[in-house]
């Protein structure tokens, strides 16, 4: 296997954009993560393209790759379509990294897009079902699917489950919330730009409860890629996929194993050989502030027992031991489905390069970028872990 560099990114604005298309939101991010590698269409040999609702908010099905593809003169090449849930686009990365690695290709090109924002409320609530298995959907209460996604439902009895057993307060969830929003203000691309206090959190309108809306994602629209190529074809701004690793959950005759999280970045650290400790930030799920803080532990961050050390220490500050979704995170930067893995790997290139901005972690080196998506026996189905380096 050969080492393989991000030469370009690029991504949209994440956010609602009511009068945009899945195909224009598409070639706005394709087009800029080509001219940010100096890379032309026709040096393109192939596309991995990541979507997980279309077929059900617009009824595109089967060739939503290629619909967005072909406007912006594509042709010809393969062109691959992905669907897993909100781990759509880090499985997208992770093929588009196997076809290069393995020699099959030399420079692909990978784009995430979702366009989820209707008129049609309840049509747009209802689409997030499809992330579950139909036969089995978790409890959930009235309104679910009509007036906010079944997710929250899930979220909310996580979140309770934490606080319940891990020591933290509704409080201590509001301030992981106002970093991700903080971070948001510093991030243009962002959906929520405004901020938070922790005040402003706890005093956001109930969801279901303990989860206020300022501690979930919003419902966004946007996309985002990145190109992908061999590493004897990197220029200076390049950074390197040390590892790249998907994983699903135990199997349900061992509902107690490793979860799909743990399962991925314990395979990606393996593979790039380089462990936790060796990171300067990290990007990882947080569609709500529960996910987030299991994925401290599960992704091998945060030593069990530290959890609330790191909330209330600022640990996972822009400045703090690990800075945690410096870009705001699914909370703030926003989550179109398809395209957010995808987003937290622009942040993290725009990190490793030195050119975050506002939002910049100090000698940034090595990054891990890890999303999940779907649900099977109520734990999350699927997971993909990425590692960056800036060599």
């Amino acid at each position: 296997m050969r080492d393989v560099v991000i030469k370009g990114a690029g991504m949209t604005r994440f956010g609602k954009h009511m009068d945009r298309s899945m195909k224009d939101l598409a070639a706005e991010a394709a087009t800029k993560a080509l001219a940010d590698a100096g890379v032309a269409k026709e040096e393109i040999q192939a596309i991995f393209f990541s979507n997980a609702l279309a077929g059900l908010i617009t009824g595109q099905e089967g060739i939503r790759g290629e619909v967005c593809a072909f406007p912006m003169g594509f042709g010809t090449i393969p062109m691959h379509n992905l669907e897993n849930a909100c781990a759509s686009g880090g499985d997208a990365l992770h093929l588009a990294w196997m076809s290069v690695a393995s020699g099959v290709h030399d420079t692909v090109l990978v784009i995430g897009a979702e366009k989820l924002n209707l008129e049609d409320r309840e049509r747009m609530f209802s689409a997030y079902k499809g992330g579950v298995d139909q036969d089995d959907m978790f409890t959930t209460a009235e309104g679910a699917g009509v007036d906010r996604t079944p997710m929250v439902d899930r979220q909310a009895r996580l979140a309770q489950g934490v606080l319940d057993s891990r020591g933290l307060t509704v409080r201590d969830f509001a301030t992981i919330a106002a970093r991700a929003h903080n971070n948001g203000a510093k991030n243009p691309l962002a959906h929520r730009q405004y901020g938070a206090t922790v005040e402003t959190v706890l005093e956001s309108r109930v969801v279901v409860d303990p989860i206020t809306v300022f501690m979930m994602s919003p419902i966004s629209d946007g996309a985002a890629a990145v190109v992908v190529t061999r590493a004897d074809r990197k220029d200076s701004r390049s950074v390197r996929i040390a590892g790249s690793r998907t994983a699903t959950r135990s199997p349900l005759s061992n509902p107690d194993g490793p979860s799909a999280a743990e399962n991925s970045t314990k395979a990606v650290y393996e593979a790039a050989g380089i462990g936790p400790e060796e990171l300067s930030l990290a990007e990882i799920h947080d569609a709500s502030v529960a996910y987030e803080f299991m994925a401290w532990r599960d992704c091998g961050l945060c030593p069990e027992g530290d959890e609330l050390k790191w909330v209330q220490t600022g640990h996972t500050e822009i400045g703090g031991g690990l800075p945690i979704n410096t870009s705001g995170g699914l909370i703030a930067r926003g989550h179109p489905i398809g395209a957010s893995a995808l987003g937290q790997i622009c942040e993290l290139v725009d990190q490793l390069r030195g050119e975050a901005g506002q939002r910049q972690v100090a000698d940034a080196r090595v990054a891990l970028a890890q999303v999940g998506g779907g649900v099977i026996g109520f734990q999350t189905a699927a997971s993909c872990a990425h590692i960056l380096v800036r060599d």
